[in-house]
């Protein structure tokens, strides 16, 4: 009895030597996915972006890869028949394409970035106060969080919601 018990401890200590090991690598790999995808630059936050529908499209350029993305769901949001939305309707959110009168679709939106978020995966919540004027399915007056994905390393915004407090 008192070998299975001390074989029953020893199979705990290797059990959980080996766990922590899992634990340091995980953390490893989750640091280097971000790594993989640069830092964005902490110098757009609080600068606001405001956009119309009378906007060209180098209008929505920008060199900053994050603020390019959201630029791009903000042009296609603003008139989702512009020739350069077109090839993101696989990227972006299904419901910017949706066409519909009841929609309430803005044509002017402003939005000023608070907070950049690294998440797992490679993903980025960036925290904006966005205005517009019309409902858009709320995302236009308050707090909106764009959520950023880098597919073949270029930056797309997959999903918009909004949120009471940040």
């Amino acid at each position: 009895m008192k070998k299975y018990f001390f074989a029953l401890c020893l199979l705990s200590l290797c059990l959980s030597a080996c766990s922590k090991q899992d634990n340091a690598s995980t953390e490893e790999i989750e640091k280097k996915e971000i790594s993989l995808f640069s830092m964005p630059d902490t110098n757009i936050i609080n600068k606001t972006f405001s956009f119309s529908q009378k906007n060209k499209a180098q209008d929505y350029q920008n060199e900053n890869a994050i603020i390019q993305a959201i630029n791009q769901s903000v042009q296609c949001t603003l008139n989702p028949m512009d020739a350069n939305c077109t090839p993101l309707k696989e990227a972006l959110p299904k419901f910017i394409f949706m066409q519909d009168e009841s929609l309430e679709r803005p044509s002017e939106i402003s939005y000023t970035i608070n907070k950049i978020k690294p998440l797992n995966g490679g993903l980025l919540h960036i925290y904006t106060k966005t205005k517009c004027n019309a409902g858009w399915f709320g995302l236009c007056q308050g707090n909106t969080i764009y959520v950023l994905e880098n597919k073949n390393q270029k930056w797309f915004v997959t999903d918009i919601f909004a949120t009471e407090n940040m």
